[in-house]
């Protein structure tokens, strides 16, 4: 008898174990928030949009030494992949002006998404961005996989958004 509940134990004690462990793993996923903006252009885009898709979003100031000296990285790195499925959205900074981020979209021949966040409404929904460059890898099913504050890895990058181009969505 003793053999048995010491056994029953055991299943109970591993099961509620099992459960917690998956409780406290799914609690740390965060996701996306579901933000509209309009880009630099005009146009209206919202994340939704890009559900099944990977996102990178780059939180930049035209004033940003480390950010204007990735953006030929960037900008490689969405030729690279934009025909694949990767989005890319540059997210200026509120001290900005929509002039001098026009002026640095062509200046660097910025081919990806650009919006200004005039308000702090983007930066304040991605937990209140102030540093620039920071970067946000979004999984194609609208988790943040990936936060980098400063220049980016791209190496690293690369290899994180070619094993979500490989896995089925």
């Amino acid at each position: 008898m003793n053999a048995i509940k010491k056994t029953l134990l055991f299943a109970i004690t591993l099961a509620v174990l099992l459960f917690i462990i998956t409780w406290v793993k799914n609690n740390n996923v965060q996701m996306a928030p579901d933000i509209s903006f309009s880009d630099i252009d005009g146009q209206q885009h919202s994340l939704s949009q890009y559900a099944n898709k990977p996102v990178l979003m780059i939180f930049w100031a035209t004033d940003c030494p480390g950010c204007v000296r990735e953006m030929p990285e960037l900008n490689a790195l969405y030729n690279d992949y934009a025909d694949k499925g990767l989005a890319m959205i540059g997210v200026a900074m509120s001290h900005d002006t929509p002039e001098h981020i026009n002026a640095m979209r062509h200046q660097r021949e910025l081919s990806y998404t650009l919006t200004w966040d005039q308000n702090d409404e983007i930066a304040a929904a991605f937990n209140r961005v102030r540093v620039t460059p920071t970067h946000f890898l979004i999984a194609p099913n609208g988790e943040i996989v990936m936060r980098k504050i400063g220049t980016m890895n791209f190496e690293y990058l690369r290899e994180k958004i070619d094993s979500m181009l490989l896995s089925p969505a």
